[in-house]
């Protein structure tokens, strides 16, 4: 277990746990909403990289995802990361953390079957960022 110190933060995580969790996701959404947000986190910022490695995260694979259509062709992404880990310090949903363009908190779980199925310590992380859309699909489809 290694500390993590984050502004507020101070986090015990399990990486290698975290990063096996994530590894052994393999029930992937092929909505448009999510396919965008894959193609788009391949595109995610060094600094946006840099905390997710720290975490253990994969940042292609949130264990809640939601998409909300802003003008402009782009889409709000909100959700959340499950870790492996304990909180040690940090403010539930204070929204503190700002990493790139990402805004994330420490928030309390809710009904989650990936991180209900787990046994060890473990905690979310929820994230909100607002990304281009860059399917060739129109974004109108995605809102029938």
């Amino acid at each position: 277990m290694i500390e993590v110190r984050l502004d507020e933060w101070v986090l015990h995580v399990e990486t290698a746990k975290t990063e096996t969790l994530y590894e052994s996701q393999n029930d992937v959404c092929d909505c448009l909403s999510c396919k965008n947000f894959r193609k788009a986190s391949l595109l995610f910022n060094e600094e946006v990289m840099h905390f997710s490695n720290k975490l253990g995260l994969d940042l292609h694979k949130p264990t809640l995802l939601n998409a909300f259509p802003v003008e402009g062709e782009q889409v709000m992404y909100s959700g959340h990361y499950t870790i492996c880990g304990e909180i040690m310090e940090g403010e539930m949903d204070a929204w503190d953390v700002i990493v790139g363009s990402h805004c994330f908190s420490l928030v309390q779980e809710d009904g989650n079957q990936l991180a209900e199925s787990l046994t060890e310590p473990h905690f979310q992380i929820g994230f909100e960022v607002v990304l281009r859309w860059l399917l060739p699909e129109s974004m109108e489809l995605n809102k029938k």
